[in-house]
């Protein structure tokens, strides 16, 4: 940066005042007042007429008219004074000095944009490393939370399972307990029908006792009636 401004300010330096060159120029032309000296502004077109102020070196001033014959032109100055000066102290560009100074100027504010792009690129470098980090995070979290979904999907399908498994435990619970109570209901009347069998065969029994005991003493007196006729 240091070196080109070096090489603006001796190129600067280096460039002659073009009014020295040029014997005629348009009116309302900006020129600039040659930086080798401070010239007079004059109240007319001739060194006899009165000093209305000293310009100093890379002063702005606005060209009215140019008189090529005398060599003078009349100028007009940004508080709006006018006077005539010589010709061929005016320049079209800035002094070397002036333009130095705004090369300058202009370094240190891109100095003062380098500087702020820098920062801002530190900034956003920041952002991104943070939005970096707080990616990865997610990216954690999210896999713990696949992970976890996958077991829960686990533990689910295992509770299904276990569900299913417990409802036909149930199922078979019951058609036991049915058929328990089937197996129960046909031994009760089982034993009501073998109680009964037994008792009907008692009562048979006795009832053939009872018939024994009456009818035979009747067949021992019929035969023994039966001998005694012989």
């Amino acid at each position: 940066m240091k070196g080109a401004l070096l090489a603006l300010a001796l190129a600067a330096l280096a460039a002659p005042p073009l009014a020295a060159q040029e014997a005629a120029g348009g009116a309302g032309e900006v020129r600039y007042v040659t930086d080798r000296l401070s010239i007079t502004l004059r109240a007319g077109k001739g060194t006899g007429f009165r000093i209305l102020r000293m310009l100093p070196s890379g002063a702005r001033v606005t060209v009215l008219e140019t008189d090529p014959e005398s060599g003078w032109s009349r100028v007009r100055l940004e508080s709006g004074l006018e006077g005539w000066v010589l010709t061929r102290y005016l320049m079209r560009e800035p002094s070397a000095r002036e333009r130095l100074a705004r090369a300058e100027a202009q370094a240190a504010k891109a100095r003062e944009r380098a500087a702020a792009l820098e920062a801002e690129v530190r900034r956003l470098k920041a952002e991104r490393d943070a939005a970096r980090r707080e990616a990865a995070a997610q990216r954690a979290r999210a896999e713990k939370a696949e992970r976890e979904l996958a077991r829960i999907r686990r533990l689910s399908a295992e509770s299904l399972r276990l569900a299913e498994s417990h409802e036909r435990m149930r199922r078979q619970v019951l058609d036991l307990e049915r058929e328990l109570r089937l197996a129960r209901e046909e031994n009760d009347a089982l034993r009501d029908r073998t109680a009964r069998d037994w008792f009907m065969a008692g009562a048979g029994v006795l009832l053939a006792g009872i018939v024994v005991g009456l009818v035979l003493p009747r067949i021992r007196w019929r035969r023994r009636s039966s001998w005694d006729s012989f």
